[in-house]
């Protein structure tokens, strides 16, 4: 019988939880011992140096604002530097009720006798404008800028004499951290030892089939549903690995049952849609006699809708195509630049209508692909269509060409609303995309199709409120790529650029 998960971990780490419970003890003592010492001493010559950084502040206001009314003599400007020399002597007051030692309260003391005799200089000549009294303005000036100075010098002392005392008890504490550390690291490798070979064959056990589970998932999160896993493994994990099975049977004959039924639903709608457009077309031209404009307002509404159903079966079929592996591929060497213009004419209108402003930043040495013509259009006008349907009136569109050293990337930027963070992984999964509010919600995921089935990728990057990034590379195709498409994985939105 084999043993299960739980009784493999209780065996097989009880004897390490002892030996790392006795180890982290002893550091949690020492962390203990520097914490009720050393940091409260550094937290409190922090505050020091917050308090002296305000105090510095507030003299440098005080100064500004006097040499402000000297030259205005307005009342307001005077006002604020009546509020500032309070906010002076408050925090003056919240230094003193901190300092832990003479040495910094001796340079609070000087600096409050300092600032006491700047302000009094001040008061003096306030008093010799406001009578309009004759005075020594270049005296007065030169006094009130030594006091100030001497202030400032004062509070200067106070902050080297913090940070020398903040530097020798980081140096404590480091030492102390040093020894501790030291202590612990035997213990730690000891402990590592010990719980390495007491466990590498109880962890092997449970990580190896659970590897093979993950491959599975990412295969089964690609599409491909093969029940093909077999396992030995504790019995926990043979009963996930038969449910796991069983799953897959049951999606693979789910998703065929899915693709057939849109093909089906898709080809018996497409000839009755086809025709209804043509018969609306036919009204609207006055076949069937005199049209009233209520009822070509009508009309047109019906075309349209009959039109956007169209579009929507003919995505399915396609992507129902690519999904299956039946969608035929033409490769021909063509110019990337010359497929990026055709679409951005054809998007004009719309982008004219909306007043977007459309950059074209294709390099000059962009070189020529081995591309399906059509396909690739269609990844162009997808995109395109995307960024001109989100991107407001007055937005802006830039579309970027760039050779790189497998291949070439292409990028399409807009300044829409953007797409939240945890949308990103699935914006190219169908219906799940940027573009199912307004159209089919399967233009992404077709990008993603065609994308792959040329060997290349495609992500999308986004910040709410600043636009989106969608882009893609295409690598440098072998002379031997085949005409038809080959099924294979496809690149999902990169999340590390994301």
């Amino acid at each position: 019988m084999r043993l299960g998960i739980l009784e493999r971990w209780i065996l097989g780490y009880f004897a390490v939880f002892l030996l790392l419970a006795g180890s982290n003890l002893y550091a949690l003592v020492k962390l203990r011992q520097l914490g009720t010492n050393t940091i409260p001493s550094l937290a409190l010559d922090v505050r020091i140096l917050t308090s002296q950084k305000h105090l510095v502040d507030s003299i440098l206001s005080q100064l500004r604002y006097e040499r402000k009314f000297m030259l205005m003599k307005d009342d307001g400007v005077y006002d604020q530097f009546v509020r500032e020399k309070d906010e002076f002597h408050r925090l003056l007051t919240e230094a003193f009720s901190i300092a832990d030692v003479e040495a910094k309260k001796e340079a609070l003391w000087n600096t409050e006798t300092h600032q006491k005799q700047y302000e009094q200089i001040v008061d003096e000549e306030m008093t010799s404008i406001k009578a309009n009294r004759l005075y020594d303005k270049v005296q007065y000036r030169a006094a009130k800028d030594q006091a100030s100075d001497a202030a400032l010098e004062e509070l200067r002392k106070l902050e080297a004499s913090t940070r020398d005392g903040i530097n020798l008890k980081m140096d404590l504490a480091s030492k102390a951290g040093r020894s501790s550390l030291s202590m612990a690291l035997v213990a730690s490798i000891a402990t590592v030892f010990f719980a390495l070979v007491t466990s590498f064959f109880v962890v092997r056990s449970i990580t190896s089939p659970l590897r093979r589970l993950v491959v599975k998932t990412r295969d089964v999160s690609a599409g491909i549903f093969e029940s093909d896993l077999k396992i030995v493994s504790p019995p926990e994990i043979s009963e996930l690995n038969q449910a796991f099975n069983l799953m897959c049977e049951k999606l693979m004959a789910v998703d065929k049952m899915k693709s057939d039924f849109f093909s089906m639903v898709s080809h018996e709608l497409r000839t009755p849609l086809t025709t209804i457009n043509e018969g609306t077309n036919l009204l609207l031209e006055g076949v069937g006699g005199h049209v009233t404009e209520k009822q070509e307002n009508l009309l047109n509404i019906l075309l349209a809708e009959t039109s956007r159903l169209i579009r929507m079966v003919n995505s399915i079929l396609d992507l129902s195509k690519m999904e299956a592996g039946m969608m035929p591929y033409t490769f021909e060497r063509i110019s990337m630049a010359f497929l990026i213009d055709k679409a951005l004419t054809e998007i004009a209108p719309l982008i004219e209508a909306k007043r977007i402003v459309l950059r074209r930043e294709v390099a000059d040495n962009f070189p020529d692909q081995k591309v399906d013509k059509e396909r690739m259009l269609q990844v162009l006008r997808n995109l395109l269509g995307n960024a001109a349907k989100f991107t407001p009136h007055g937005g802006r569109i830039t579309v970027h060409g760039r050779a790189i050293p497998e291949g070439i990337e292409i990028a399409v930027e807009d300044t829409g609303p953007g797409i939240p963070g945890h949308k990103l992984a699935t914006v190219f999964e169908k219906f799940n995309g940027t573009d199912h509010r307004s159209g089919t919600g399967l233009g992404l995921a077709i990008v993603k199709h065609i994308v792959g089935a040329h060997g290349g990728r495609v992500w999308a990057e986004s910040v709410v409120g600043q636009g989106s990034r969608f882009a893609f590379i295409l690598v440098n195709p072998p002379e031997s790529l085949q005409v038809e498409q080959r099924k294979h994985p496809i690149g999902d939105a990169d999340s590390s650029t994301a």
